[in-house]
């Protein structure tokens, strides 16, 4: 567990300092705002699935194994990048 919180710390950094650096402080504050979801499924994947309860007017009646969730924290944290490189990659010039 704790080498996935470090990779995904290294991660989330190395997108907020291109962010910052790249495009200035609003994106850069608005990305790590959008950072949190995917690095609280990673790093409290465990706590996160043994919720149940009312969230957001939906019932959770179920728990959720944690390594679903931070599968899922994973794929919110690298395919969108993933997705914007393979786009410009493949757009003709």
């Amino acid at each position: 567990m704790r080498t996935q919180r470090i990779l995904s710390a290294l991660i989330a950094t190395g997108y907020l300092v291109g962010a910052f650096v790249s495009w200035g402080p609003e994106v850069g504050l608005r990305l790590s705002i959008a950072l949190l979801l995917p690095i609280s499924c990673i790093w409290f994947s465990e706590e996160l699935g043994d919720y149940t309860g009312n969230w957001d007017g939906h019932l959770i009646g179920e728990k959720s194994p944690g390594w679903m969730v931070a599968f899922a924290g994973w794929a919110l944290l690298v395919l969108p990048p993933l997705a914007i490189l393979l786009l410009h990659l493949t757009t003709p010039r």
